[in-house]
């Protein structure tokens, strides 16, 4: 897992700008949801790279690598942005309604599903 900051912050009369990433290979965005108590993930990608900026809520996040003795807890809240790399295993649960955004650097379909879970 990789904390990443904005690139570029720009806040006048108009508004902000938050500049979250401007590098890397990105084909899927989507916008997601979850309710209070709810757990997302569970699960790892062998060749994408996931890419999430938390608009609103509180995470609590566990994040094992599949081939290695590494293990991070750690809680994100709105603002947070960060990468999970090829075979960590993520799972999010949230303590609050959480609204974020995930980029995906293959896109997920039947095709290519890189979607592999820990039995």
């Amino acid at each position: 897992m990789k904390a990443m900051i904005p690139y570029k912050k720009i806040e006048d009369s108009r508004g902000k700008f938050l500049g979250i990433v401007n590098s890397g290979d990105w084909e899927e965005i989507n916008y997601i949801e979850t309710m209070p108590g709810e757990v997302r993930g569970g699960h790892y990608h062998k060749e994408t790279r996931e890419l999430f900026y938390i608009i609103e809520g509180e995470i609590d996040i566990e994040i094992k690598h599949l081939h290695k003795s590494v293990e991070n807890n750690f809680t994100v809240t709105s603002g947070s942005i960060f990468i999970i790399e090829p075979f960590e295993i993520h799972t999010f649960i949230c303590k609050t309604k959480c609204m974020w955004i995930n980029v995906l650097s293959k896109k997920i379909d039947d095709q290519f599903c890189d979607i592999h879970r820990v039995l």
